[in-house]
């Protein structure tokens, strides 16, 4: 009975727990197990992150890509009904829109291009009401010379203009000649060279008076478009009665009221990046202007660069929205005495757009990223450590996605509408 008590205090004398360096062995194995699961799972984290950035970036190219390509393709579809283009290189300026060509010597240090696009506005009249295009004869108020007299009766629901909602307002008025021939090139002489003109036209702003059915136009300013060969207009008066070119006079009443002719009402879109917001900006007939796609809270629209495939009589290509190279066809935009009258010469439209991330995502291997934006249309590469002085991207830390479409035009088909 003694031996039994004494093996079994022995046995219990011999039940070891761990030592300190079994025990730190241990937290070691668990340390380096969980370190390496918090890794894992911090990559998987990012990864989730670049994913997500980058299926949204794709998502807010393509479908900024699709709208633009469809609102030019379509514009260009009716080219035949007083369709126009307005083409600023560097237009985006958020002090002054679309009218300040910030890139006039045509260096690589340009803002996103600025278009717009003003085409017959179809949409008026279709709902049951008439809104005939022809115009007939358009007469001239003998007592103020800057109004036209009268805008067809059709046009109004009583006193108000189809499509407003006040008697007075403010419209974009097409004029189309179906006879006369115009190449705003004055040294082109439309009767000799008929295959280099088109239709002569001309877009303007006009404030209409629901009550008298007239429209007037205040300066010359209110001239937004026109393929007149007339290089400039001295006063409104020049521009009613006409002004006389190769032996003809052209103006509202030589080229529009004494021929037969339509009168139209236009519809103007201006497309244009906001760089302060990084927003896709719409801007309709001179009204407000609205973020269509970008902005602070999503990927954002940093570039929108626009070149334009001239065909030549000989089979080249000229290209307009590149840097100036005139001796092999090279030119920064439409200003250029050699390119009067060349717009109804476009085959098709080269797109650009760059979009940048929401974030700055990590690395997998962590750090940020240092991206280039390759050479688009007249901006020359830019890089983190040399980025253009003017766009003021790529940002280091950011991801951008760029992508680019070709447009070909399908013009010279012609709609009747009205």
């Amino acid at each position: 009975m003694k031996m039994n008590c004494m093996n079994r205090i022995e046995r219990m004398s011999n039940n070891k727990g761990f030592t300190m360096i079994e025990l730190m062995i241990a937290v070691s194995i668990l340390a380096i197990i969980i370190a390496g699961m918090t890794i894992a799972l911090q990559q998987q984290q990012r990864q989730f992150k670049m994913t997500k950035e980058a299926v949204d970036m794709d998502q807010t190219a393509r479908a900024t890509l699709d709208y633009l390509a469809t609102e030019i393709r379509n514009a260009g579809s009716r080219q035949g009904k007083t369709f126009a283009v307005q083409f600023v290189n560097g237009g985006s300026d958020g002090n002054n829109p679309c009218t300040a060509d910030t890139n006039k010597a045509g260096s690589a240090n340009s803002p996103p291009d600025c278009i717009t696009l003003y085409t017959w506005d179809i949409t008026r009249g279709q709902n049951g009401t008439s809104l005939p295009s022809v115009a007939g004869k358009i007469f001239i108020d003998e007592e103020n010379p800057n109004k036209f007299r009268f805008l067809p009766p059709e046009w109004f629901n009583e006193n108000v203009l189809i499509g407003e909602t006040e008697e007075d307002v403010d419209i974009l008025l097409g004029l189309r000649s179906r006879t006369a021939l115009c190449n705003p090139d004055s040294t082109v002489n439309c009767l000799l060279e008929p295959e280099r003109c088109t239709e002569c036209s001309v877009i303007l702003r006009a404030s209409v008076d629901g009550n008298t059915k007239t429209a007037t136009i205040d300066s010359l300013d209110d001239i937004k478009v026109h393929n007149l060969p007339v290089t400039n207009f001295n006063s409104v008066s020049d521009f009613i009665n006409g002004v006389t070119v190769n032996g003809l006079n052209y103006g509202i009443i030589p080229t529009f009221s004494s021929q037969p002719s339509e009168m139209t009402i236009v519809d103007a879109k201006t497309l244009r990046v906001d760089l302060a917001d990084n927003e896709l900006l719409l801007q309709r007939n001179n009204g407000q202007a609205l973020p269509i796609a970008g902005g602070l809270n999503a990927p954002g629209i940093v570039d929108f660069q626009l070149v334009f495939n001239l065909q030549d009589a000989d089979g080249d290509i000229t290209k307009v929205g590149v840097p100036l190279a005139a001796n092999n066809g090279r030119y920064p935009d439409f200003t250029n005495t050699a390119l009067n009258g060349r717009e109804q010469e476009i085959r098709s439209v080269e797109i650009y757009i760059v979009v940048k991330s929401k974030i700055k995502p990590q690395k997998m291997q962590g750090g940020e990223y240092t991206q280039t934006i390759p050479t688009i249309a007249d901006v020359l590469q830019r890089t983190v450590a040399s980025p253009s002085t003017t766009t003021n991207e790529p940002e280091e830390g950011y991801t951008y996605r760029i992508l680019s479409t070709t447009v070909y035009m399908r013009n010279h088909s012609r709609e009747e509408f009205g």
